[in-house]
């Protein structure tokens, strides 16, 4: 054991108040955090800010595992699924040999259990499942349950597996499941709860953990700081083997650094212009397609990012799916910046300029100002307003930016009384559907005034929601591109956002004491975050030197 990490297993000792006589584990993985902890909350059920950050990672168990880069599902309380003809129906093979971390047998009932206690309680179903369609949860015996829909849905099988499953010998008896904290979890997962304190929280490995010789290593601890720079100062230093961090440029600032500094951003989402289409001239598909069409985004993102993060693709999918999704027909329609064509075809579409070269609306009238609704303070946001008002200035468009606060911020998207805005998408998932169905469904928008849920651009076209109905319909793959390839299509033409840059995953590694961390050669999760389930896969692979 080196001298950094004897100080580390010394400090963890002190913080956690573990006793002398306690045996040490060998293997000690670590995890800096940028964060302060409040009460020892280990409810699943509770929102992720306000557990503690193994609940969902490393002591509860889902189904399955979604990844979210590329749909992939990894078996985990599940082996197999299987969707009825009619899709109304949805069957799951539990796993045998699995035991609770008290000793008793996980069992198909557990699950049942589970689905339908969040019945019970409305305020814990923050997937919406039951409203989703979910009709009834049965175990039919001790490895098969039967979930049943009153019409078909099938990308709701997304999150029916990544569920967290609790044991219901447990749970049963606890009637507030919106207040309870858990102190003592009882789970399924690859470690147990051990020790905490406001500067850092200790887990240990499961010895009777499923998965026959792993996990790898024995204990997990995490240590809170204060700022991103104490964070990362820890991994450059050797302090800690895992950050979740994001910094402005990881090859610069962090893997130049060395041969044991490595980082895994994958892109996630994207971050968007959205357009009021509620609004004149947004409500013109040609305006916001000329107007798309002066944007820089290669600019936007070297601007924002020093070229961490890539200009989007004009369809809004990421990367990582568009070999599978996108039809033949988004090469064709993807967003060229052309300020020249950009100022013909707004000309082309009735908004002339002037003689002192000022747009002009179909009125013949200037058009106004228009404000760029972005975060106070977010360097980010407000770097990509600056160069899209600059971009637009030269095709005789007018715009200042907006800084505002969060609550304005979120509540002039979802007011609808914002111009135009730069967000991140408010919807994703393990294919395209997610993000379009929660950016353009009918169901997530509402009147100006009203609060829409994340249709922000408040954009619907009856071919996009009637193609999105179709895929939830079917789980023919075949079929959901077609459909899919519709949508894509359809919004790609009436353009009623404007993909800006990648949006990222922010893991840091120090590779110095351990290997088998994910990459973008072997992706076996999306970069989650340390307290997402996702990492469960990370503290499993993760080997000793």
């Amino acid at each position: 054991m080196n001298r950094t990490l004897l100080r580390l297993t010394a400090l963890a000792t002190a913080v956690l108040a573990v006793t002398a006589a306690a045996q040490q584990p060998k293997n000690v993985f670590t995890v800096v955090r940028s964060t302060q902890w409040g009460a020892q909350n280990l409810n699943p059920f509770a929102p992720g800010d306000q557990h503690l950050l193994p609940t969902n990672s490393v002591i509860y168990e889902s189904l399955y595992y979604v990844n979210a880069l590329n749909g992939k599902a990894t078996p985990v309380l599940g082996t197999k699924y299987s969707w009825s003809k009619d899709n109304k129906t949805l069957t799951f093979t539990t796993r045998d040999g699995v035991k609770w971390s008290d000793g008793q047998a996980f069992s198909a009932q557990d699950v049942a259990f589970t689905f339908n206690y969040i019945k019970q309680y409305p305020a814990i179903d923050t997937s919406g499942l039951w409203k989703s369609g979910l009709s009834s949860v049965k175990a039919t015996n001790n490895n098969t349950v039967v979930f049943t829909f009153s019409a078909p849905n099938t990308p709701i099988f997304q999150y029916v597996a990544n569920q967290m499953i609790v044991p219901q010998h447990i749970w049963s008896t606890i009637k507030d499941p919106v207040t309870e904290t858990n102190a003592k979890p009882v789970g399924t997962g690859p470690f147990v709860f051990d020790a905490y304190s406001q500067q850092a929280l200790r887990v240990l490995k499961n010895p009777n953990y499923w998965m026959k010789g792993q996990p790898y290593i024995d204990a997990i601890v995490w240590t809170a700081t204060n700022s991103n720079d104490a964070a990362l100062l820890k991994l450059l230093k050797g302090e800690a083997d895992y950050g979740y961090i994001g910094i402005s440029d990881p090859k610069g600032e962090y893997a130049s650094k060395g041969p044991n500094y490595s980082y895994f951003w994958p892109v996630t989402g994207d971050n968007y212009l959205y357009y009021n289409t509620a609004k004149a001239p947004f409500n013109d598909p040609a305006f916001r397609r000329a107007v798309s069409q002066a944007i820089n985004t290669a600019d936007v993102a070297q601007k924002a990012y020093a070229g961490a993060a890539q200009p989007a693709n004009s369809s809004g999918v990421i990367p990582a799916q568009q070999q599978q999704w996108l039809p033949a027909s988004a090469k064709s329609l993807q967003v060229k910046f052309d300020p020249a064509a950009a100022d013909a075809a707004l000309t082309k579409a009735g908004y002339k300029k002037n003689a002192q070269g000022v747009r002009l609306g179909k009125d013949g009238k200037p058009l106004p100002t228009y404000k760029i609704l972005v975060g106070a303070g977010w360097t980010d946001f407000i770097t990509m307003g600056q160069v899209i008002s600059e971009n637009l200035k030269k095709v005789g468009i007018s715009t200042q930016i907006d800084q505002q606060a969060w609550s304005s911020y979120s509540g002039g998207f979802q007011g609808g009384t914002y111009d135009m805005g730069i967000s991140w998408g408010w919807g994703g998932g393990p294919n395209p559907y997610y993000l379009y169905y929660q950016s353009f469904a009918p169901d997530f928008s509402a009147p100006v005034g009203k609060t829409a849920a994340s249709n922000l651009s408040r954009y619907t076209n009856p071919v996009v929601t009637k193609a999105l109905a179709s895929f939830r319909a079917t789980s023919d793959p075949a079929q959901q591109k077609q459909l899919m390839g519709t949508v894509i299509s359809t919004v790609m033409k009436d353009m009623p956002w404007m993909p800006l840059t990648d949006r990222l995953n922010f893991a840091l590694f120090n590779t110095s004491r351990f290997t088998g961390f994910p990459s973008n050669e072997n992706p076996y999760n999306d970069g989650s975050p340390d307290d997402q389930l996702g990492a469960r896969l990370m503290y499993l692979n993760v080997k000793p030197k």
